[in-house]
């Protein structure tokens, strides 16, 4: 096994203990920092998020990987067959939205302060998870045909994700206006009409992201 799969491997393996500790701490409500809960509720309400979800779509596909690794076919080979690298792309793609839309979006506009979207859980399913997705797949995870195609992959999860929020606002609307009990992401909060503009907005983010992630790897995972 070569040094860049064991360093793929250790990160993997974090993705996933992180993934189980911070899901653990949600469910519980236990808080190893302030006492704030910003998009994020005891029990399982929290996966409503995509935060929580992309973060288990992520330890999911980690386990997957490691068992891979460590099965014959995954032995005698280097690079990721197109199944993994797809599934690898999808669910690296999916946190880093999240991190990256907490960053640039809703840290900025939380009441509660900035660093609030990184206490307790949060830390791990913002930032710390995401950077550790990020890493090993542009550094550790080569592919063996790592097609331009298979950045579109990273556009699914939160495609998926929107074909349920989406209804779940317009079904609850207050006074034709978006409540903010079901539009807890804010996406819509400049009115209804905005929609139109702010879906195809994610989907090209998403999109741009996974197009980053595809041309780091291609650069730097294949040396």
């Amino acid at each position: 096994m070569t040094k860049s799969q064991k360093a793929a491997l250790v990160l993997n393996c974090l993705v996933v203990v992180f993934t189980i500790f911070a899901t653990i701490c949600v469910i519980i409500g236990f808080k190893f920092m302030q006492d704030i809960s910003v998009l994020s509720e005891k029990n399982f309400k929290s996966f409503r998020y995509f935060t929580n979800l992309s973060n288990i779509l992520a330890a999911i596909v980690a386990v997957i990987y490691i068992v891979f690794k460590f099965s014959p076919a995954g032995k005698n080979t280097e690079k990721l067959p197109c199944w993994l690298y797809l599934l690898k792309i999808a669910s690296t793609d999916a946190v880093a939205f999240t991190m990256f839309i907490t960053v640039f979006y809703l840290a900025p506009t939380s009441k509660t302060g900035y660093f609030s979207l990184f206490m307790n859980s949060n830390l791990f399913m913002h930032f710390v998870t995401p950077m550790l997705c990020i890493i090993s797949f542009i550094f550790f995870e080569a592919a063996e045909k790592p097609s331009f195609k298979l950045s579109f992959a990273g556009i699914i999860p939160m495609a998926l994700y929107a074909s349920v929020y989406t209804p779940n606002v317009l079904l609850h609307l207050n006074n034709g206006k978006p409540d903010p009990a079901y539009d807890w992401y804010g996406f819509l909060a400049f009115g209804l009409n905005t929609i139109w503009i702010v879906l195809p907005l994610l989907v090209i983010t998403a999109w741009l992201i996974a197009l980053g992630l595809w041309g780091a790897n291609k650069k730097f995972a294949s040396r």
